[in-house]
């Protein structure tokens, strides 16, 4: 089997992961590293009418490969273009580019997975050039503050706030300088005390047993890796399991890294979805003994080779018509 692997920067630590892994497989495997260096290394070039890729001075087509995958993180838009340009031609991809169009969005995947009844935060969701006071009273529908501010898009927990009085979100979404949607939500835990939420790893039909527990550096923080939050192991119950892979199915996506926080009420453990992200990191999850790059690999290779065989089964039964 013929792979394409478009990694966003391949020097990156999950990129270098995934790369090795595949690399021992016995599939004939090529990389682009698509945005080296802060910038779009690629461009799309026509051939016979198809659009290609063109990358350091080499032609990638589509009637070239099998299957193929992006992996990145701030440049999804960028990725999920030249994915695209593969998925459209029949090449067998993870993710798919319309379901990360979805998950990408802040907005659009909390609306996909309330109206399928999977358990998110309490939201209330504005347009471009919003202004929060002008649209509603927050504290109507989602009770008194904190509250939670998130833009539309952005990864690593950039963007989001903590929002003491609805005054400070007006502030928040004019920084915002009408570039894109946000959404608030109800504010989960203890304002005086750093949250945490659990970073659930789904391939296929399974759930990584262990997930990172991230605590927020402070309280009204973001509790993110990359903004200073600090990180433990932990084993998950079958509550928190079975909610990951109901999100993951929701979008559609094959291997997602699902963010859930839990919380007490009446005495019970409950949890609520945050977000679920189509190119999960591997790096923290490869450290701890967990070859997570190594499972989706194997994964991505077995669900690829299963669709060609399906594909030349459909084929054939064509034929002999």
């Amino acid at each position: 089997m013929k792979i394409l692997f478009l990694v966003e920067d391949e020097n990156n630590v999950t990129a270098a992961n995934l790369i090795a892994a595949l690399r021992q497989t016995k599939n004939d495997v090529d990389v682009i590293s698509y945005y080296s260096g802060k910038e779009d290394q690629c461009s799309i070039v026509i051939n016979n009418g198809c659009p290609n890729i063109s990358f350091n001075r080499r032609v990638y087509s589509p009637t070239d490969y099998d299957a193929a995958l992006l992996w990145c993180w701030g440049t999804a838009a960028v990725g999920r273009k030249y994915l695209r340009i593969f998925e459209n031609a029949g090449v067998i991809v993870l993710n798919s580019t319309y379901d990360t169009e979805i998950t990408d969005s802040k907005v659009s995947l909390t609306k996909m997975l309330a109206k399928e009844g999977v358990s998110t935060p309490r939201t209330v969701f504005y347009g471009v050039g919003s202004s929060v006071r002008s649209v509603c009273c927050v504290k109507e529908k989602l009770g008194s503050p904190p509250y939670v501010f998130k833009p539309d898009y952005g990864t690593q927990g950039l963007g989001i706030e903590f929002a003491l009085s609805e005054s400070k979100l007006e502030v928040f979404a004019r920084n915002l300088q009408n570039q894109q949607g946000f959404l608030v939500q109800e504010f989960i835990g203890n304002s005086e005390k750093p949250i945490s939420h659990y970073r659930v790893l789904v391939i296929g039909d399974s759930v990584i047993s262990s997930a990172m527990k991230i605590t927020a550096s402070k309280p009204l923080a973001a509790s993110n890796i990359a903004r200073g939050g600090d990180v433990e192991f932990v084993r998950i119950t079958n509550y928190l399991k079975t909610l990951a892979l109901s999100a993951t199915r929701t979008t559609g996506l094959k291997v997602a890294g699902v963010d859930i926080m839990t919380y007490t009420c009446g005495g019970e453990e409950k949890a609520v979805v945050l977000e679920v992200n189509d190119g999960p990191g591997t790096k923290t999850f490869d450290a701890h003994g967990l070859d997570v790059s190594a499972q989706i690999v194997d994964y991505f290779v077995r669900y690829a080779n299963a669709q060609l065989v399906t594909s030349h089964q459909k084929r054939a039964a064509l034929g002999r018509c």
